[in-house]
């Protein structure tokens, strides 16, 4: 991925894999840009600092709505329940190990 914002005309050029995804004219003030990079949803900001300075950054966006983070969600979620399932299963356990014990002190 590689970004071209030009000295005099502020106009910014986007590319991605030797293909050119965005185009903008006279980019003058802070702007952020959406592409896909493979599956992951990427945003390329550029951020005016004042005068004619600027800072680029780009950064995957983990929390919108794209097919990948879905997947990575419910692999979380499955994950917790299977925690859960863990935590619940050793506890009732070591229940049944103080019923078992309290109940042979008593006889």
């Amino acid at each position: 991925m590689g970004l071209f914002h030009g000295d005099k005309t502020q106009h910014v050029v986007l590319h991605c894999n030797d293909r050119v995804v965005q185009i903008d004219f006279e980019v003058r003030e802070s702007r952020t840009y959406s592409v896909f990079l493979d599956q992951e949803l990427c945003e390329v900001s550029i951020d005016h600092t004042g005068g004619d300075r600027y800072d680029y950054t780009c950064r995957i966006n983990h929390d919108a709505q794209t097919p990948l983070n879905e997947l990575r969600k419910s692999h979380r979620d499955s994950q917790n329940r299977l925690e859960k399932t863990r935590i619940i299963a050793a506890g009732c356990v070591v229940l049944l190990i103080v019923f078992f014990l309290i109940g042979s002190a008593l006889s």
